[in-house]
């Protein structure tokens, strides 16, 4: 009868449905149609498979004109919500966030009238709540909402719901920032340092490198992003080489800082990767240049102690040739060569190393990650496995030195182990 003039039909017969419900109606004739209804659409924002898409790559602000199209989640936990007597399950708003900034605080704020905010994370089949507020907004209009301590993390999808106190619906403005300024882009044509990943263990002098150059890649992080990422003595920064990223290797400069950046984290400083802050994170890398954030000065020498040497000085321009009037003066007597420096002393390891290094991250699990003789992994400080390589007995290190000064281009002088070959030269 929705679609049918009133009188249009004439019934002929009617059979009782099986359930005792209204049956089936015959007709003998239609008069007229008039335009059928069309079911409701599925206006954006009123679920979490419908929920209006924006992007979140930078700071945004999305106008929404009623909050009550949906329903909340199940999941919603109002526990984790300050001031809020929402519940989850009265009319909401969905949004769908888009292209967020893993690492960087987001803060969000709603204004409008008495909003309830919260934040969830997953797939729609399987959300749990990430951050909520009811009452802490500074809006125009009192108890708006805002969350000033939500950080994203990589790969992962967030929804917004837009709620009310005690059921309200109404009128509201959600607005997002960030609270670190975007990123300067990489300058394509300023060198950047690379440095050994672990001190004396490359086979290549750290140097300035092209920005198109290929090289390893680990990163740094002011804050702790998960168990797997390591803090070493010394050291401010957390290092990793595959922590919630694949191992990168021959990467570009851009590609380097991407990788970074999508993990929560950023490249290390020279400095930082000289003193060994990212050393023994894996991936091999130990005895690889691993790009730098550090960028080449117009002239000034890289902001690390193990800089390379500059350039030799021009060799002084030849004395002019004596006149003929003149007999020349009798050359002075030479001088005698410098001493050469006292060899280092030799290096020795603790005896009898065998401790299980808490920042160690694969303790315990079969196999030997602490870069020692017979080990499987060079991830750990030697000696911090001790559940899988055992006591580690003192290893003697000596002093490897160039045969001639300068000529040693693809091995820089080192402490070597005592059981290694190298060649010999004798004093007396």
């Amino acid at each position: 009868t929705d679609y049918v003039q009133s009188g249009g039909c004439t019934v002929v017969n009617e059979l009782p449905n099986s359930d005792g419900g209204e049956g089936i109606i015959y007709v003998d004739r239609v008069v007229s149609l008039t335009n059928p209804v069309p079911p409701p659409s599925s206006s954006p924002g009123r679920s979490c498979e419908a929920a209006l898409s924006i992007d979140a790559s930078s700071a945004f602000s999305v106008d929404i004109a009623d909050t009550s199209l949906g329903v909340g989640p199940s999941s919603y936990d109002a526990s984790l919500c300050l001031d809020t007597a929402f519940g989850g399950a009265g009319p909401v708003f969905w949004i769908k966030l888009d292209g967020v900034r893993p690492g960087n605080e987001l803060d969000l704020t709603t204004c409008g009238f008495d909003t309830d905010l919260s934040v969830f994370e997953g797939s729609c089949s399987s959300l749990s709540m990430a951050a909520c507020d009811g009452d802490s907004g500074s809006c125009s209009v009192d108890y708006g909402s805002s969350i000033d301590d939500f950080v994203p993390k990589a790969d992962t999808q967030y929804y917004i719901v837009v709620g009310g106190y005690g059921g309200e619906s109404g009128a509201a403005t959600l607005t997002g920032t960030y609270s670190s300024t975007d990123p300067e882009p990489p300058n394509p044509t300023s060198k950047r340092y690379v440095e050994c990943g672990r001190r004396n263990r490359c086979s290549e002098e750290p140097k300035w490198a092209d920005v198109d150059e290929k090289h390893e890649v680990r990163c740094c992080a002011d804050e702790r992003i998960s168990n797997s990422w390591k803090k070493t003595d010394g050291c401010s920064v957390w290092g990793e080489s595959n922590g919630g990223f694949a191992c990168a290797n021959r990467k570009t400069f851009v590609e380097a800082s991407s990788i970074c950046e999508l993990a929560g984290a950023r490249l290390c400083s020279a400095a930082e990767l000289a003193a060994g802050c990212a050393a023994g994170t894996g991936c091999g890398h130990d005895s690889d240049l691993v790009w730098s954030s550090d960028e080449e000065p117009s002239s000034a020498p890289p902001s690390t102690s193990t800089s390379p040497p500059p350039p030799p000085s021009p060799k002084p321009s030849p004395p002019p040739p004596p006149s003929a009037s003149s007999s020349p003066p009798p050359p002075p007597p030479p001088s005698p060569p410098p001493s050469p420096p006292p060899p280092p002393s030799p290096l020795l390891s603790p005896p009898g190393v065998c401790v299980d290094d808490p920042n160690c991250p694969h303790l315990n699990d079969g196999d030997c990650d602490d870069g020692g003789p017979g080990s499987d992994y060079d991830i750990c400080d030697f000696g911090g496995d001790c559940s899988d390589c055992g006591t580690r007995a003192p290893v003697e290190m000596r002093w490897v030195e160039c045969g001639r000064a300068g000529g040693c281009r693809n091995e820089p002088s080192r402490w070597a182990d005592s059981s290694e070959t190298h060649e010999v030269r004798c004093c007396s």
